[in-house]
């Protein structure tokens, strides 16, 4: 009986070339091909597939949180996140929401076959690699958010932070910082927002660009 697979990406020259790649073993049959993460999780080939091939920078609804959602969905078919991302944080938060595999979009695709064979047979499939020699991820999903208000990732993680009611010197020792570089991020912060140097102004910005809950 062959495998059946989703494919989630939303650039169609990937999707055809990943069904034409996979097409052309009789082992795997992909079933759906779509392209974010609402239309995986409204997908009716969710109960019949055994594997979903998921690529994490999508609209709507990105790979991350599409991989927690399906978690809670209790599917029967493993996750395999296929990414152009070569990052140990990412790798990190897709095997703790759920996944199975993490493979990045640069490998040769024959790894491809062998990793979902893996998954099948119930192993995990993730990089190994030093998290000093990778740099920064230069994926989230946020980047459009960061794009607009010139935001950078330790910015938009102290502004978290702050939200959580945290000190100065608390955020500090968090992210092994000085007091004075926290002091410095959130002086930039309240710049480039245009906002008075207050938490509550600050809290009422998260929430409405939904940076907290």
């Amino acid at each position: 009986m062959k495998i059946q697979m989703i494919l989630a990406d939303d650039h169609p020259v990937v999707l055809k070339g990943i069904n034409a790649h996979l097409s052309q073993d009789q082992r795997f049959q992909v079933i759906a091909m779509v392209n974010n993460g609402l239309e995986l999780l409204n997908s009716m080939a969710l109960d019949k597939a055994d594997i979903i091939l998921l690529d994490l920078n999508m609209p709507g609804l990105d790979g991350l949180k599409a991989i927690t959602a399906l978690i809670e969905k209790r599917i029967k078919a493993k996750i395999i996140v296929l990414t152009n991302y070569h990052s140990f944080e990412l790798v990190k938060d897709c095997k703790l929401r759920g996944a199975s595999a993490y493979i990045v979009k640069s490998d040769e695709l024959q790894n491809l076959a062998n990793t979902i064979l893996n998954v099948m047979a119930g192993k995990e499939v993730f990089p190994r690699f030093d998290e000093k020699e990778i740099p920064d991820a230069t994926f989230s999903y946020f980047d459009d958010f960061l794009k607009k208000y010139r935001l950078t990732k330790r910015e938009v993680e102290i502004i978290r932070l702050v939200c959580q009611n945290l000190r100065t010197k608390d955020i500090a020792e968090r992210l092994y910082l000085s007091e004075f570089t926290v002091h410095t991020h959130r002086k930039n912060i309240m710049r480039k927002l245009e906002l008075s140097d207050s938490t509550v102004a600050l809290y009422e910005f998260a929430i409405k660009a939904n940076l907290i809950s």
